[in-house]
């Protein structure tokens, strides 16, 4: 099986760099949306973006359309907004009625499992997988490919195929709650809700801590902020339902009370920060009301960084049992989503010395002064 002809659903940010990406490697592409003015904005953003590297004539490749029928013929079509799961049910019903037998199914897979998408939908099992594109879509490598124990190896095999085409790193990942990405941000930012929630530092300092200790290049405050805290919450909530509620992801009063303020990080110019076009200016001025002891016990930077961590490397432990992913494959998506020199396990075994756990002190407890 080799995919040429791509279908995309949804011409969002993800979706209109995802058409140009498959037209610079050569691909004809049909792009689809209810809202004709997106759909316009997204082929003139395409159009703008190719003429200006001097590729206006891949232009001709690509057709915008609002008529599910012009699907037919596509060897792959790629869902790229995750919506309602009633929604995503009508949809998908459509769609079963204009699509080849033989086309394969991409779903938006990044919290969601694929599973319970094919439990509501009467998609081919075989020739269903899910897709997560990491952000931002242009210039990260990794795409998390999810199979179900029903995906057939042609389809597996055929979606590798195209991935490596337009120059993704695919990481095969058992379904599962979150996948790998989704699953190991919560921990990476309910663990520095904590030390912030337990004055142990402000979200700069916090930051500012696990970036030098680590050699990183984003603190856990500043990837919330860059998410959006609405979406944060949202897949910290859904996966913690989706997991059984261990209280280890339980989700953050916190975080809640910025979202309930309206305040969702730069989409909004202020989250933990605020910001003035995309940069950061300044800390949030509400935060001193919202936490008691905000920035009041002076911390090392060491122990800031081994409180993140160490919840990471326990998540990517029970994460990896829970979908026998070798370890290989857990530090490849973490490498290429977060932008990290190496992975979890890595940081496990070069950091022992910090990460060894330590008797918390009565002190440390600020209740209790």
């Amino acid at each position: 099986m080799e995919i040429k002809a791509i279908g995309i659903v949804g011409s969002s940010a993800v979706g209109t760099a995802l058409a140009e990406i498959f037209l610079q490697n050569g691909f004809q592409v049909r792009i689809y949306d209810d809202f004709k003015d997106s759909l316009g904005v997204s082929l003139a953003k395409i159009n703008w973006s190719l003429s200006r590297e001097g590729k206006g004539e891949l232009f001709s490749n690509i057709e915008g359309i609002q008529d599910l029928t012009k699907f037919k013929g596509a060897d792959i079509l790629i869902e790229t907004l995750p919506h309602d799961m009633e929604d995503r049910k009508a949809f998908f019903a459509k769609l079963k009625k204009v699509l080849e037998p033989s086309c394969v199914i991409a779903a938006n897979c990044s919290v969601t499992p694929l599973k319970k998408l094919i439990e509501n939908t009467e998609l081919p099992e075989e020739l269903t997988v899910g897709f997560n594109f990491v952000q931002p879509v242009r210039s990260n490598q990794l795409v998390e490919l999810v199979k179900t124990d029903h995906t057939g190896d042609t389809t597996l095999e055929a979606c590798l195929n195209l991935l490596r085409k337009i120059n993704k790193t695919p990481v095969i990942v058992k379904d599962n709650p979150g996948q790998i990405v989704e699953r190991l941000l919560r921990p990476f930012i309910l663990s520095a809700l904590k030390v912030l929630e337990e004055g142990k530092g402000r979200p700069y300092e916090i930051d500012a801590a696990f970036k030098e200790i680590g050699q990183l290049p984003c603190g856990p405050f500043e990837a919330a902020d860059f998410i959006g805290l609405d979406e944060d919450y949202k897949a910290t909530q859904e996966i913690y339902t989706a997991l059984g509620s261990p209280e280890r992801l339980a989700p953050s009063a916190t975080e809640l009370r910025l979202v309930q303020y309206g305040q969702l990080g730069r989409k909004s110019t202020i989250g933990f920060y605020i910001y003035e076009d995309g940069k950061i200016v300044g800390e949030n001025p509400v935060l001193p009301n919202i936490l008691k002891y905000l920035g009041l016990k002076q911390t090392s930077k060491e122990e800031i960084f081994t409180r993140i961590l160490s919840p990471i490397i326990d998540e990517a432990k029970i994460l990896a049992s829970e979908i026998m992913a070798s370890e290989y494959d857990v530090e490849t998506a973490v490498k290429l989503a977060f932008g990290w020199p190496k992975g979890p396990f890595a940081y496990a075994r070069d950091l022992s010395h910090l990460l060894e756990k330590k008797k918390v002190s009565e002190f440390d407890k600020l209740d209790a002064y």
